[in-house]
């Protein structure tokens, strides 16, 4: 449940996104997508970033549904 109220304060307040290539991110469940782990940004224009997820799916995803993991 706190993950889920976290993602929704991160998706409505975050101001900037310090997303660049090669940051790990997980992508919050949206209502047209699921929730994604362990992705891999390859690139970044604009608002949007190209990922790639483990098994080798590649998206574009707003940058706005990512979360950044921080080990």
């Amino acid at each position: 449940m706190i993950s889920l109220l976290a993602s929704l304060y991160h998706f409505f307040f975050s101001a900037s996104h310090n997303i660049a290539i090669n940051t790990r991110v997980n992508r919050i469940a949206t209502i047209d997508g699921s929730e994604k782990i362990d992705g891999l940004v390859m690139k970044v224009e604009g608002g949007r970033a190209r990922v790639c997820w483990s098994k080798g799916e590649k998206t574009q995803e707003d940058l706005r549904n990512l979360v950044t993991i921080v080990d």
